[in-house]
Order: C-alpha cells, then sequence, then structure tokens
C-alpha cells in the first residue's frame, strides 16, 4: 500500500467524488417523488373539479312519441315526501313535458331536477305531473344517451 501524499489525496478525491454522486442520487430522487406527488396532487384536484352529467338550467324536454318504445325504468325519490317513484321515458315523452336540472346534492352524483307534464310512468309508481325529484348520475347519464341516440326527448339548454 503506498502512503504518499499523493495516493492520500487521490483517496480523498475518489471519496468526495463518491459522496457527490450519493447527493445527486438523492437530490435527483427526490425531485422524481417531488414531481410525482405534484402531478398526482394536480390530477386528483383536476378530477374533483369535472363534473359529469348536464349543467345546472339544462332542460330536457320530453315528446312527443309515437315510435317504438325503449322499456326504461329509471329510479327517482320525490324530494318532498322522500318516497321512491319511477322514470319512465316512453310515457314520458308521449304525455309531453320537461325536466330541468335545478341541483347537483353534495356527493355530486345526484340531481335534482324538476319535472312537469305528464305521468312519468304507471299510476303506482308514478311521479305526478309537477314535482321535484331526486335522480342519480347514472340515471341522467341513460338520458344523455337517448338523446345522443335521436330518441323523442333532447337537452335544449338552459
Amino acid at each position: 500500500m503506498d502512503l504518499t501524499p499523493q495516493s492520500g489525496a487521490v483517496n480523498r478525491r475518489r471519496r468526495l467524488l463518491r459522496e457527490a454522486n450519493e447527493i445527486a442520487a438523492t437530490a435527483s430522487l427526490a425531485c422524481i417523488v417531488a414531481g410525482l406527488l405534484t402531478g398526482a396532487v394536480g390530477a386528483v384536484s383536476l378530477l374533483r373539479s369535472l363534473q359529469f352529467g348536464p349543467p345546472l338550467g339544462e332542460i330536457l324536454h320530453f315528446g312527443p312519441y309515437n315510435g317504438w318504445a325503449p322499456v326504461w325504468r329509471i329510479d327517482a325519490v320525490r324530494v318532498a315526501d322522500q318516497q321512491h317513484c319511477v322514470l319512465r321515458p316512453a310515457i314520458m315523452a308521449a304525455s309531453r313535458g320537461s325536466m330541468v336540472v335545478e341541483q347537483r346534492l353534495g356527493d355530486g352524483r345526484t340531481f335534482v331536477v324538476h319535472w312537469a307534464g305528464g305521468p312519468t310512468s304507471d299510476r303506482p309508481t308514478n311521479c305526478g305531473s309537477a314535482a321535484d325529484l331526486a335522480v342519480r348520475l347514472t340515471a341522467m347519464q341513460t338520458l344523455l344517451n337517448a338523446d345522443a341516440a335521436g330518441q323523442h326527448w333532447h337537452f335544449v339548454g338552459p
């Protein structure tokens, strides 16, 4: 083993280089982790800000209807008395009417809509000719999809 001052300087330089590389690797890893965390927080914030379904004030018009009737049954709840009722779009279109999106409830997956028109379904499950109804996002999406498919109901805007 060479113990000359020159070999000691070389060893110190090697140790310093090794330590510098370790510090650089740690700093790089910290930057990568910080970038990933920032991206994840941004993605979560973006997803929370996106609102699926129709905007408030949107009007869904039903009618006239005289063609093939899809057998759809959409569950709803009357806001006034919390009673379950059913929306049958073909019946609603045949008797004509409209539904206005009035509110999005806290969970973001339930809408309060106001129905005005004829019956919403057969007698025992009818929501009434005028009622505020709580309708789930999936039901609203079903109506949106039917609108896109050219059914006899469509959104006419606020």
